[in-house]
C-alpha cells in the first residue's frame, strides 16, 4: 500500500503527508530550511501567543516571517480568549500562511498557567468558541493540535476531537500523550486510531515516530492521513528523507557519515549566522550542537570546545580539526 499521499486540509493540498511540527525555540527559518531540503513539505513557524500579536510584539511578528521558497507553511497560535484570536486573524492573513493551527496541547507551565494550550482540554466550551471565532474571521484552513487529556484519569481526546470538528476545523493533529506525561513515556497510538474512527476530517498522528519503520507502523495501526514529526527531527533533519525512502522502497537508509553530519551541522550554523549576529547564532545553536553531536566519537570534548568559542571562524576551525582526529575515518557511519 502506498502510504505517501497528498494531504488535503480545506483548500490546501500538500505534496505528501509528512509534516514538520512547530517546535518552540527550534522551528526558525534555518531549521525549517534544512528539513525542507531533506523532504519536509508542510512546515510551521514557532508557536506564537495571540496576546503578543495583539500588542504587536516585534518578537512575535518576527517569528512569523515567511521566507522565499518555504511555502506551504502554517502559523500555530495559542491563547485563551476567542475574541483576541478573532482580532488578530486579519493581521495574519496579510502574511499569507497556508493555514492557521490552534494549539490545545502545549504542556508547558507558563502556557497552561494562562489557561491556554493543554489547559483547554478541560474547557471544551472555550475551545469550541476559539475554533468558531477563527473560522469566522478567515478563509484559510483552520486546524488544531490536541493531546489525550490532562492525565491518564481524564482521557478526553475523542470528545475533544469531535467538539473541534463540530466547531468547523479542517484537520486535527493528535499528540498521543497526556499533559501530565509531557514528552516522556510512551505515546498511546490506540487513541489516535479511535479519533480517526469517529472523525471525518483528516487526522494527523504525532508521537514516537523516529524513523521509517515507526512511521509505517503508525500509518498501519491508526489509519491516519498524515504524520507530524517533532523530536525525531532534532539534530536529524534528514529524518524526512529516511522516512520517505522507507515508505516508498521498504529500505532503511543508513545514517549520514560523520563527515556528512558535521557538514550539515555547519550549514545549519551558517544559516543561523546569516539570520542573526555571530554571538546570537552561537547562543541559538547550543541545543542543536548537542543534538547533532550526540553519539559522535569524542562528542563531549567537541561540545566543550564549541561552547567556549566566540565567533564563526573558531567554530569552523574546531570542526576542521575534529575531522582530522582519530578515529573518525571518512565516510564512517554513525552509531545506530
Amino acid at each position: 500500500m502506498n502510504w505517501i499521499k497528498p494531504l488535503t486540509i480545506g483548500s490546501l493540498s500538500t505534496f505528501h503527508n509528512l509534516v514538520l511540527a512547530p517546535l518552540a525555540g527550534i522551528s526558525n527559518f534555518p531549521f525549517r530550511q534544512l528539513c525542507r531540503e531533506f523532504g519536509a513539505n508542510l512546515t510551521f513557524c514557532e508557536m506564537v501567543s495571540v496576546d503578543g500579536l495583539l500588542y504587536e510584539s516585534d518578537k512575535s511578528l518576527q517569528m512569523l516571517k515567511i521566507y522565499p521558497g518555504e511555502r506551504p507553511i502554517g502559523f500555530q497560535l495559542f491563547g485563551s480568549d476567542p475574541e483576541i484570536f478573532k482580532k488578530i486573524i486579519p493581521q495574519l492573513e496579510k502574511l499569507s500562511p497556508a493555514l492557521i493551527d490552534l494549539n490545545f496541547g502545549c504542556p508547558v507551565r507558563k502556557v497552561v498557567g494562562r489557561g491556554a494550550g493543554a489547559a483547554l482540554l478541560s474547557d471544551l466550551k472555550t475551545m469550541q468558541k476559539i475554533v468558531e471565532a477563527v473560522k469566522s474571521a478567515t478563509h484559510l484552513p483552520v486546524t488544531a493540535k490536541i493531546r489525550l487529556g490532562w492525565d491518564k484519569a481524564s482521557i478526553v481526546v475523542v470528545e475533544v476531537a469531535q467538539a473541534i470538528e463540530t466547531a468547523g476545523a479542517h484537520a486535527i493533529t493528535v499528540h498521543a500523550r497526556t499533559r501530565q506525561q509531557g514528552y516522556s513515556g510512551k505515546a498511546d497510538w490506540d487513541y489516535i486510531a479511535r479519533v480517526k474512527e469517529v472523525c471525518q476530517i483528516p487526522i494527523i498522528g504525532n508521537g514516537d515516530v523516529f524513523d521509517g519503520p515507526s512511521a509505517l507502523e503508525m500509518f498501519r495501526s491508526t489509519g491516519v492521513d498524515g504524520i507530524m514529526i517533532a523530536r525525531g527531527a532534532l539534530g536529524k533533519p534528514w529524518i524526512f528523507q529516511q522516512i520517505l525512502h522507507y515508505l516508498r522502497h521498504g529500505q532503511i537508509l543508513p545514517e549520514p557519515g560523520i563527515e556528512e553530519r558535521i557538514h550539515i551541522l555547519q550549514k545549519h550554523y551558517q544559516l543561523e549566522v546569516a539570520e542573526v549576529s555571530e554571538r546570537f547564532a552561537l547562543k541559538r545553536m547550543r541545543k542543536n550542537f548537542v543534538w547533532y553531536t550526540h553519539g559522535l566519537p569524542h562528542s563531549a570534548r567537541l561540545r566543550n570546545q564549541i561552547f567556549q568559542a566566540h565567533h564563526y571562524q573558531q567554530i569552523t576551525q574546531i570542526f576542521t580539526e575534529y575531522l582530522r582526529m582519530d578515529p573518525v575515518p571518512e565516510g564512517s557511519a554513525l552509531p545506530g
